[in-house]
């Protein structure tokens, strides 16, 4: 074969892989008043996403009359072109998208598809929780959180109003072989464990939809002839949220037994059942965006492939990485963590000869050397050992990237980790409280400091980070065991 035909022959591979760098690269970060989006999606199906949720956003804040102020923290969102990508964070080709709570904050995986996410109301639904952690300063019941975010979550974004209230796709199958559950029933769910029989998916469906009905009823009925509930909801919410029984005050709120008011919402269901339309324009409001550099797309993607427990993944992003080009820092030590968390620290030991050619580090450098040193101390601490110099440096690049970035709570979360270790309780306190502080809502730094509060004994002061806990997670197992602690007194 002759030299030309050889280059010839190579040639298309060259370029084939050249334009899947260009394509990998082509991810971008783009800013409204309330979200970040991270996407490869084309900048116009980008801007729809965002203005959908920058008007779902709004319809949640005037329907309920919370107060516009700006988020703690910017909700972001990893929004995918190719499905198979997408996958690899979802597992689950069929679904279009899914939320997460973080140690960084609320996040959005989607997929680019006909629907966007406007047509994905699960998404919705978790956003309302978040919207209402943020805007409110009470804790509310299970059944009317949940209820609540159900009845906004059905929202139709229409061309020039919003409709609220219609009935909730995802919840169809629930009154198809049961009747709704009764309002008792909704004020007093049975206990974690009763309800984890073999039909548990088919009783909280049933617990949401009728969640939704009677929330419904309680905020649009009076639309429709019926009495007009939403004063006595509000008073009954907060006798509830000071301590009240949930089903001995009702009748003293809402001004008649019980019994009757489930009479009025069965005939609402069957007749009455009321969408509410709100004017609310379209967002208008530029969307800017800047392309993001080859190594910071794929330390963002690392980072959530390891929130989501992938660490495999985490790895095959960042051997991606670019050296000595910018964000390389990032991704070394990032590469350095996930080894050390297997138990391997040889790959540390080479990157901290070499991050030292670098000078000063970014908070994300700064928070992944501490978490590394604090792997080699725990490591040694299995053995009994305890290597001051590794407590120092982990100590010493904690504080760095909490004073560089002080809304990262990872950095936070590895020096109370740390302090703790020693034993130091105190200093670990102070720095949960820190990290509090600067995200309140934050659904883990709440159970954190509840679950660590409690074992230090400390029970009155658990106690209202264990009751968010029980009010605010989806997952069974953590409000099991804040629910335990709070009856049994810890």
């Amino acid at each position: 074969m002759s030299v030309t035909r050889c280059l010839w022959f190579f040639l298309p591979v060259i370029l084939l892989s050249f334009s899947v760098r260009i394509a990998a690269a082509d991810w971008y970060e783009y800013q409204s008043e309330n979200f970040t989006v991270y996407s490869d999606v084309s900048e116009q199906r980008v801007n729809t996403l965002m203005r959908d949720l920058e008007r779902f956003r709004r319809t949640a804040l005037s329907f309920t009359g919370l107060e516009e102020v700006p988020e703690n923290a910017k909700l972001r969102v990893f929004h995918f072109r190719n499905s198979t990508d997408f996958v690899k964070f979802s597992g689950d080709q069929k679904i279009a998208g899914f939320y997460r709570e973080t140690w960084q904050g609320p996040v959005i995986f989607s997929r680019d598809g006909d629907h966007g996410i406007a047509g994905s109301g699960l998404i919705f639904h978790e956003y309302v929780h978040h919207l209402m952690r943020e805007h409110s300063a009470m804790t509310y019941p299970r059944w009317y959180a949940e209820g609540f975010a159900e009845l906004l979550a059905s929202a139709e974004l229409r061309k020039n109003h919003v409709l609220v209230g219609g009935l909730p796709e995802w919840r169809l199958s629930a009154w198809a072989k049961d009747a709704p559950l009764t309002i008792e029933q909704l004020l007093s769910p049975p206990s974690l464990a009763a309800a984890s029989g073999h039909d548990n998916s088919r009783y909280w469906n049933n617990y949401y939809a009728s969640a939704w009905l009677l929330t419904h009823y309680l905020q649009l009925g009076h639309n429709v002839g019926h009495p007009d509930y939403r004063t006595a909801t509000e008073s009954y919410l907060r006798a509830v949220a000071a301590g009240e029984d949930p089903v001995a005050s009702f009748a003293e709120y809402f001004g008649k037994p019980m019994a009757e008011v489930q009479r009025e919402i069965l005939a609402y269901m069957r007749d009455d059942i009321h969408r509410h339309s709100l004017a609310i324009p379209e967002y208008s409001y530029s969307i800017p965006r800047r392309a993001l550099n080859e190594n910071e797309h794929l330390f963002l993607l690392a980072n959530q492939a390891l929130d989501l427990q992938k660490s495999s993944l985490a790895m095959e992003y960042l051997q991606q990485s670019e050296e000595q080009s910018l964000g390389w820092p990032e991704n070394l030590t990032a590469m350095a963590v996930i080894e050390a968390e297997k138990g391997d620290f040889k790959f540390g030991e080479k990157m901290l000869q070499d991050i030292g050619d670098f000078g000063l580090v970014s908070h994300l450098t700064a928070a992944n050397l501490s978490r590394y040193y604090l792997l080699r101390l725990q490591a040694l601490s299995k053995t009994r050992k305890w290597h001051e110099d590794d407590y120092q440096q982990a100590e010493k690049y904690g504080k760095l990237a909490v004073e560089a970035g002080p809304n990262y709570l990872p950095s936070y979360r590895t020096l109370w980790v740390l302090y703790q270790l020693k034993g130091e309780s105190e200093s670990a306190l102070q720095i949960m409280l820190s990290a509090h502080h600067q995200q309140p809502n934050h659904l883990n730094l709440n159970a954190a400091i509840g679950f660590y509060l409690a074992h230090l004994g400390e029970t009155a002061l658990a106690r209202e980070y264990l009751e968010r806990v029980v009010a605010w997670s989806h997952s069974q197992d953590l409000r099991a065991r804040a629910q335990k602690l709070l009856e049994s007194g810890h």
